[in-house]
């Protein structure tokens, strides 16, 4: 079967028309790129052992494995569609069980003393991570045309093709939000967050989360911007205890994403802990 030297090339233009994400399209393009060059074979002709050598040399976790497998598969399934292999080499290969782990909240002492030393825009990018609950790729192409903060309630509207999983949502502002991007400075139209080499179009997803973990790192604070946006899950759901109304929030696609972030709201848990019975206190040594 012949191997289209662009195919490559081929496959991410079509996600483009799709209106798959930037960011999508450009971690399609490095797994693929670094797939390419461990396999050693033309990515046409890989066999399920070769990919199975490939994810076993991975030095990685393996929820980063899965990762890399998600894509080969998205891959291949697009070339079968394209009747360019006759089957998905990947159906035939051991993927480890993808672990969804806990939110791991930023601490409120530290984002607070993360806000107050920020320098913009990382302040108010902090702001849109906590207060809002955004993710990088959300924040990047936030337009002016959607921050209605003169409406009654303020709220954000995050477009399908700028989050994760293309579920655009409505997201209420507090007024403390409102107020810290009026400090910010937005312009009259287009994209809020310009870019700093001057060059048209959005930020990169990584640029915000690559320059607020340097600020945060500098600070001496360990976490990162996504720590914000678990802070607004944590909080909104110990605030109104409803599993529903956070996932809406959050843009939860699957609700047991959202279940993790009600695991900080343990009231009830402590109380029944603490009632257990104990033994009575040893007498010290020597007394």
């Amino acid at each position: 079967m012949p191997v289209s030297d662009d195919v490559v090339d081929r496959h991410l233009a079509e996600l483009a028309q799709r209106r798959r994400s930037e960011g999508t399209i450009y971690a399609r393009r490095r797994a693929l790129a670094r797939m390419a060059a461990a396999i050693g074979v033309p990515l046409l002709r890989a066999a399920p052992d070769d990919l199975t050598e490939w994810l076993d040399d991975l030095e990685v976790i393996d929820n980063t494995i899965v990762h890399y497998a998600s894509h080969a598969r998205c891959f291949y399934r697009w070339a079968v569609r394209k009747r360019l292999v006759d089957v998905n080499p990947m159906d035939e290969v051991i993927v480890p069980v993808l672990v969804r782990g806990l939110p791991r909240p930023i601490s409120e002492e530290d984002l607070m003393r993360a806000i107050a030393g920020a320098p913009q825009p990382i302040r108010i990018w902090l702001v849109l991570a906590g207060w809002a609950g955004l993710r990088c790729c959300e924040i990047a192409p936030l337009r002016r045309e959607n921050v209605l903060d003169t409406a009654t309630p303020p709220v954000l509207l995050i477009a399908p093709d700028a989050t994760k999983g293309r579920r655009g949502r409505i997201v209420p502002l507090c007024s403390f939000a409102v107020a810290e991007l009026h400090l910010a400075g937005m312009p009259r139209a287009g994209y809020i967050f310009r870019r700093a080499d001057g060059r048209p179009g959005a930020n990169r997803p990584a640029v915000i989360s690559h320059a607020t973990a340097a600020y945060l790192h500098e600070s001496g604070i360990d976490a990162t911007i996504h720590q914000a946006r678990h802070r607004f899950g944590t909080k909104t759901y110990q605030a109104k205890k409803d599993l529903r109304l956070v996932q809406d929030l959050m843009g939860h696609a699957d609700p047991a994403t959202t279940a993790g972030y009600a695991a900080y709201c343990q009231a009830d848990g402590i109380d029944a802990v603490e009632a257990l019975p104990v033994p009575a206190r040893l007498r010290a040594v020597g007394e």
